[in-house]
Parts: structure tokens; C-alpha cells; sequence
């Protein structure tokens, strides 16, 4: 009896390894020298064995993700936890570095190809990229710095308020200010809207560009935000809709004049615990990511967001890339619910000379989500691109003209505000 139940038991293993999704079951891997990508199963750990280490010793599930539709609702609110920075956690040290007229945070770890971070929101910290990037620093030089008016840096608008120009323009200031001649950019979802417009004001001081999960400037309706509530139940929108309220009414965006930080705070981590996280991330984040990102990751000046956002439909980049000479990496996430499935597809439409990543099992943070695929991309990326010359980059800088990008994206404008009115202020790109 005791050997049929353990065969039995075998074949259910079995049957269970044939049934398991992208998810487990292969992951991607870009070939640098062949441009091309290939579907593997994981070599290093067995599949049977990675299917069995998804659960803890009571034989519970240890990573809760959008397929298992878990719905778990908080009457009422709940305090934010006191988390530590990671910065503390991982004895990584910062600084201010006065950057033109702002004082900008900088972090700097590891040695290497110089490969400066940028992150998205808009306004979304430094803190995001940690502490996925120490993986990074293996390889390369890491620089991590919060934007103007973002995390830990200077509140300073100028007169004209912030623009994307001018972070752009202040990326530039930091790289000489840190006496780097040239360096390659990641960029992460509204972070890539800032670097493809430093390609192309400042295209010869790249290496490299590597645009993750990368919003669009672009005339293309991509269906931002399509599939962002097809996780996410009826209970769990109202519940978030009464949080994110306020006196009876949505506070658009949250991060504004109108709420105060310990309010926001509350707030953005209410909102994840009642199920938020399903609009971005195909995994359930921890009680302790969820508080770190409230009281550390989504933190920006008063209108930060709101200005940003709309500077952003001030652009077209349709074509614009299409001789674009600068080595681009273009990874995005399977999953990746803050755009419509056909996007990929789009960017390579885009980009026609840039190497391309779709991560198997991961959504809008795919080093977060499939870390091993994502950094032996960027690895064999970062070692690719510090082979280039750029030697087109003059005659491609004489095609450009910035003046004829910038116009009012109307394809995107309307389909985003009517989509997005009742998410302003929640984490987006």
C-alpha cells in the first residue's frame, strides 16, 4: 500500500510539473552574439525541485500571485509599519551632490561600465531599484540618484516648474559632475520617457540605453492601462476607491497639496494591502515592501506628478528612432498590466536596431520578478555596449530636431485621461 501511495503521489508531482505556466516552468535568455532569443528550462535548479520550493513546510504556498485571485478586503484602516530604509539594511552609503541649482541624492556602488538608474512614477524614488541592483554591481558601476523633486532630493521647481527637459538636462549635469564621459542609462517605465529624450539631446554621451517596461511618448494608442483591473475584483476596486477618498471625494493624485505625507503614507499602503499591487506586479509584495513603498519609493514635491504627466503628452517621438544608432536594450515584462499585450511588438516597431528581452514570468518590474534572466541580460548588455564607438552618433545628432518631437500627443492624451481619471496618484509607470 505504502508503495502505491508513494507512486501515486509521484505521478501527481509529475502531472503537476506538466501543468506548470510560464511562471515556473522556462525563462528567457538573450543570445548577444546570435541577436536572438531563446526559451529554456531552468538548468541550475530542476523543475520539480523550483515547483517544490514555491511552498513552505506546511505545504502552503509561499509567493501569492494575480492568477490566484485572492481577495482579501480590510474594513478598516491599517497603520503603516516603521520599516528601515535599504540603504541601512544594506550598509550602502549616500550623498548630496549639488548638480547645477539642486542638491540631487546620489548612491554609487561597484565597479565597471558606469550605468546611471532612472526611475519612473512619475515620481518614484531611488529606493525602487534596491535591492534588486547589488546584482548589478557585480559588473558595473551603479549609479542611483532621486530626480528633482523626488525621494531624498531638492524640492526645487524653478519658475516654470519641472519638465522632463529638465531632468534630462540635469542627468547630463550629473555625469560630469561625477567625471564620467559616457555611461549607459536604464531607464524604468516613466523613467524611459526621460531617456529616450536624453538620447536625443545627448546621444554622445552614451554607451547604452536599456529602456524597462518604458512608457511610449508616442502617437500609438497602446492601450495604456488595458489589462491593469482584469486581477483585481469589484470589492477590492470599491475598497481602494474609499481609501484613496477623501471628505467624500477621490483625491487626484494622492501625492498633492490637498493631503498631507502621513495621509499619503496610509493611503498608498491601504490601498496595496487591499489588493493595489495587481494593477503592476504579477507577485504579491511583503507587508514590509508594501510599507517601504509608501514611506519611501513614492515620494515626490506636492504637484511632482500631476506637471510631469502632462509634460509628457507634450511629446511625439512616432519614428523617431528608426536610424538610431545608440546600442538599445528593450526588456519588458510578459505581464506587464500597465500596457496591453501588443506593446513588445510596438517597440520593436520603434526601435528596429535595438536587441529585445520579453521576460517569461515577471510583470511591470521584471528584475524584481525573474531577476536571473534580467541581469544576465543587462550583464552581456553592458559588456556589448562598451565595445561601441559611436562613431554615426554626429550624423544621426543632425537628423534630429527636437523642436519637430515636441507637440501635443493627442492619441494618447484623451485614451489616458479618460482611462486613468480615477487612478491619478496611484503608483503608475
Amino acid at each position: 500500500m505504502k508503495s502505491t501511495g508513494i507512486l501515486l503521489c509521484f505521478i501527481g508531482l509529475f502531472a503537476f510539473t506538466i501543468k506548470l505556466d510560464t511562471l515556473h516552468a522556462q525563462e528567457t535568455v538573450y543570445d548577444f552574439d546570435s541577436n536572438s532569443i531563446t526559451l529554456q528550462k531552468n538548468v541550475t535548479v530542476p523543475l520539480l525541485e523550483r515547483y517544490l520550493q514555491s511552498f513552505d513546510k506546511n505545504g502552503l504556498g509561499k509567493e501569492e500571485t494575480i492568477f490566484d485571485r485572492n481577495s482579501v478586503i480590510y474594513k478598516n484602516d491599517l497603520p503603516v509599519p516603521v520599516v528601515q530604509r535599504y540603504e541601512e539594511i544594506l550598509g550602502i552609503t549616500g550623498r548630496f551632490e549639488l548638480v547645477g541649482d539642486v542638491n540631487l541624492w546620489i548612491e554609487e556602488i561597484g565597479e565597471g561600465v558606469p550605468l546611471v538608474l532612472v526611475s519612473g512614477g512619475p515620481g518614484t524614488s531611488l529606493h525602487y531599484f534596491h535591492p534588486h541592483f547589488l546584482e548589478a554591481s557585480k559588473f558595473s558601476r551603479v549609479i542611483y540618484y532621486d530626480l528633482r523633486g523626488v525621494g531624498l532630493s531638492e524640492r526645487t521647481p524653478r519658475k516654470e516648474g519641472y519638465s522632463i527637459m529638465q531632468a534630462v538636462d540635469d542627468l547630463d549635469r550629473l555625469r560630469t559632475k561625477l567625471g564620467i564621459q559616457k555611461w549607459v542609462v536604464l531607464g524604468l517605465s516613466f523613467g524611459g520617457a526621460i531617456s529616450q529624450l536624453y538620447s536625443l539631446k545627448y546621444p554622445e554621451s552614451l554607451l547604452g540605453m536599456v529602456l524597462v517596461s518604458s512608457s511610449l511618448p508616442m502617437s500609438i494608442d497602446i492601450g495604456l492601462g488595458l489589462r491593469q483591473y482584469d486581477y483585481q475584483s469589484k470589492k477590492e476596486r470599491d475598497r481602494i476607491e474609499q481609501i484613496y477618498s477623501l471628505n467624500g471625494k477621490r483625491a487626484l493624485p494622492v501625492h498633492s497639496e490637498i493631503v498631507n505625507p502621513d495621509l499619503q503614507q496610509k493611503m498608498l499602503f491601504n490601498a496595496f494591502m487591499n489588493g493595489e499591487w495587481k494593477r503592476r506586479h504579477l507577485k504579491k509584495w511583503t507587508e514590509t515592501d508594501m510599507a517601504m513603498y509608501a514611506r519611501y519609493e513614492f515620494v515626490h514635491d506636492k504637484n511632482y506628478y500631476r506637471t510631469m504627466l502632462d509634460d509628457y503628452f507634450n511629446y511625439d517621438l512616432k519614428e523617431v528612432f528608426k536610424n538610431c544608432p545608440i546600442p538599445t536594450l528593450i526588456i519588458d515584462g510578459e505581464w506587464d498590466l500597465a500596457y496591453s499585450s501588443e506593446k513588445h511588438e510596438l517597440m520593436k516597431a520603434q526601435f528596429p536596431n535595438a536587441r529585445y528581452l520579453l521576460v517569461k514570468g515577471a510583470g511591470h518590474i521584471p528584475y524584481e520578478e525573474n531577476p536571473s534572466v534580467f541581469f544576465e541580460a543587462l550583464k552581456g548588455f553592458l559588456k556589448f555596449s562598451n565595445s561601441y564607438e559611436g562613431t554615426a552618433i554626429a550624423t544621426w545628432k543632425e537628423e534630429i530636431n527636437l523642436d519637430a518631437y515636441r507637440k501635443r500627443n493627442l492619441a494618447q492624451d484623451l485614451n489616458f485621461l479618460k482611462k486613468e481619471e480615477g487612478t491619478l496618484g496611484n503608483k503608475t509607470q
